[in-house]
């Protein structure tokens, strides 16, 4: 069964935003491979971060949204940590509205 993700990654700001595009791509290819769908892509561009990584203070922001198989999850995981234009990643489980708690 697929559940729902959102998923930010920072790319190098050494990158062109062409080549970060071509990054996220990358991502977005493993996950329809995959059997997965993404479902928007939200791209902030070269963003300011709230602290240094990695000796970089920019990023470009790209944030997926796309249903996975969670067995997954954990490879996609390794090629974000591989991956050394991406220096900051996080996969959040997106819960439907009217969640655990019934708010």
């Amino acid at each position: 069964m697929l559940k729902n993700y959102e998923s930010m990654i920072v790319i190098s700001p050494e990158l062109s935003i062409d080549d970060s595009k071509k990054e996220n791509e990358k991502i977005t290819s493993f996950i329809t491979e995959n059997k997965g769908s993404i479902e928007n892509t939200d791209e902030w561009g070269k963003k300011k971060l709230a602290y240094e990584i990695k000796k970089f203070k920019e990023g470009y922001y790209f944030v997926n949204y796309f249903q996975f198989d969670p067995e997954m999850i954990s490879e996609l995981e390794r090629i974000y940590r591989i991956n050394e234009n991406i220096i900051r990643y996080n996969i959040l489980v997106k819960e439907k509205k009217g969640g655990k708690n019934g708010s």
